[in-house]
């Protein structure tokens, strides 16, 4: 492959997210207007702050509350980027590092099918195949950890597996600093990125203990000075790029990681998440639903993850090459490495975090095994080739070509079809985002009429990051219980008001009888969601 052909795939990838600019105007997704909110508030010099409160796992004391208590920075830092590059706050310009990041991920994965495959054509074919990913699509131009990670976790395989020795076979002091630099930035992406550095250190490890198994003592002392030595540089690397977040989880929690996030360990369903006081999440909580229920809850989130791993992950056609190429470069190192790691993902968001995991957990993590997955698949078509060849007397360049244009236009045809009805929709069927977008802009509206100000009062809603988006308006999130929790958290949080949406399961009674709580005065209904204030505050909240 030349220099130009990386160059034109870049442009392909790149050309091809800066039209979802114009085809998807508006996230309308809690995690990507999150990291977009919080990209605002680093442009506007205001980044320790956080003008919502989404969960209360923290136990916040009050709006606004310090930044960051949940997700990690690096998407929020790269949006603010791109704001400051133009100079403007708006969610395009957000958008244009993430944009860049998908023309590289292209030119990456291109890089990587070419060195394992030696073919031009599958190269080719790989890195189009990753400008338009089938279930990615709708998420590679946001603010999200999506198109990070994927560069994070194609870069992490290049420079350990890629090289003629596998990292940790001698010292080599840069490559290990780099390494720990790519783990130091996978955890700012997503708190669960520590397992990187873990694996990076079982790595290490691995080395030495080779020898032992096989009984070759005279190796061992040397392997291990190799592996301290590399241990100690990758730290230094890590702890360059996480040193400034644990400082600021200092000053705004007194603590080195987030005050909270280890409740969610004790989460009997998802809505949990949101629950309020968050301190009642307890081990003693967890336990109380007995071990049949925790059994029941893994072995489904065990299910739903291998479904995502089917179908989403593998991308459905391209899942039996995976496990084609799999089985044939079983002997290499970095495939018992990558395959370890999947495993071990697909188990941690199904034993530890299995409402996080099928909720959207296994799918943003596994990100970072995604370059690992496509060109393991193209490696498996490069096996299927091999075998016709061998059996059924194809004719490698002619079959490679037919078949390999045939899965694309397979993955093409898929991407569009999923990315027509999620994202662009008709007058009938509109996407979700136009819906969300409509509704909110509207309740801004009317709560602007009834004196409701955006400076002087507080809602709360279902999904306050995009609220927030949206309306410029600070809120909390509705508590994942009944209407006690809502009402203890307005009360504490000195909420105005409340905007129920058709979508908030844990208040179906509520939503249909919205006159039933004499603490909470009807107001209106908009487009499905009714208006609902806080009556008498003095007397309720006593």
């Amino acid at each position: 492959m030349k220099r130009v052909h990386y160059f034109i795939l870049g442009l392909i990838g790149a050309g091809i997210a800066a039209m979802m600019l114009w085809t998807q105007p508006v996230a309308a997704v809690m995690d990507s207007d999150y990291y977009y909110a919080l990209g605002q508030q680093i442009f506007w010099g205001r980044g320790g702050e956080q003008p919502f409160i989404w969960n209360y796992l923290a136990d916040p004391k009050g709006v606004p509350m310090p930044a960051f208590d949940y997700w990690m920075p690096l998407p929020a830092v790269l949006a603010a980027i791109g704001m400051w590059l133009v100079g403007t706050p708006a969610l395009w310009a957000a958008r244009l590092p993430f944009v860049a990041l998908h023309g590289v991920n292209v030119v990456l994965v291109a890089y990587w099918v070419f060195r394992k495959t030696g073919q031009r054509l599958l190269a080719w074919l790989g890195g189009l195949a990753v400008s338009f990913p089938i279930f990615y699509a709708g998420f590679i131009t946001f603010p999200e950890s999506f198109t990070p990670i994927v560069t994070l976790g194609t870069l992490y395989f290049i420079l350990v597996c890629g090289a003629e020795r596998i990292w940790g076979e001698r010292a080599e002091v840069l490559r290990s600093l780099s390494v720990g630099v790519l783990c130091g930035l996978f955890h700012l992406s997503r708190a669960d990125g520590v397992v990187w550095l873990l694996a990076s250190i079982f790595l290490q490890v691995g080395m030495v203990l080779k020898p032992m198994i096989s009984k070759q003592v005279s190796g061992i002392p040397r392997k291990m000075r190799v592996a301290i030595l590399n241990i100690l540089v990758m730290g230094v690397g890590y702890g360059l790029m996480i040193t400034p977040w644990l400082w600021h989880n200092l000053q705004a929690f007194g603590t080195l990681f987030q005050p909270g996030s280890g409740r969610v360990l004790w989460l009997r369903e998802y809505n949990e998440l949101f629950y309020y006081p968050a301190s009642q999440l307890t081990f003693e909580h967890w336990i109380g639903q007995g071990w049949g229920a925790i059994i029941k809850d893994r072995l489904w989130a065990l299910g739903q993850n291998l479904l995502t791993a089917i179908a989403v992950q593998g991308q459905v056609v391209f899942f039996p090459l995976i496990i084609w190429g799999i089985v044939k470069t079983w002997p290499r190192f970095e495939t018992r490495f990558g395959f370890g790691m999947w495993l071990g993902m697909g188990l941690i968001f199904s034993l530890v975090f299995p409402f996080a995991g099928v909720r959207g957990g296994f799918f943003h993590s596994g990100a970072a095994l995604q370059p690992f997955l496509w060109v393991l698949g193209w490696q498996g078509f490069q096996a299927l080739i091999e075998w016709g060849t061998q059996h059924r007397r194809w004719q490698p360049k002619v079959s490679q070509g037919f078949l390999g244009v045939g899965i694309l236009l397979i993955v093409f045809a898929a991407s569009a079809v999923i990315y027509f009805q999620r994202y662009i929709g008709d007058e009938e069927r509109p996407p979700a985002w136009q819906v969300t977008q409509d509704r909110y802009m509207a309740i801004n509206h009317k709560l602007s009429d009834w004196g409701f100000s955006p400076e002087s009062s507080l809602g709360a809603v279902n999904n306050p990051p995009t609220f927030f988006v949206l309306t410029h308006r600070s809120s909390i999130v509705i508590p994942g219980g009944d209407v006690s929790q809502l009402l203890a958290a307005m009360c504490r949080y000195q909420a105005d008001y409340v905007i129920l949406e058709p979508d908030q399961i844990n208040l179906d009674t509520l939503y249909a009888n919205p006159t039933s709580v004499e603490a909470l005065k009807y107001l209106d209904t908009v487009q499905g969601a009714h208006i609902l204030a806080l009556e008498d505050a003095e007397k309720t909240c006593r």
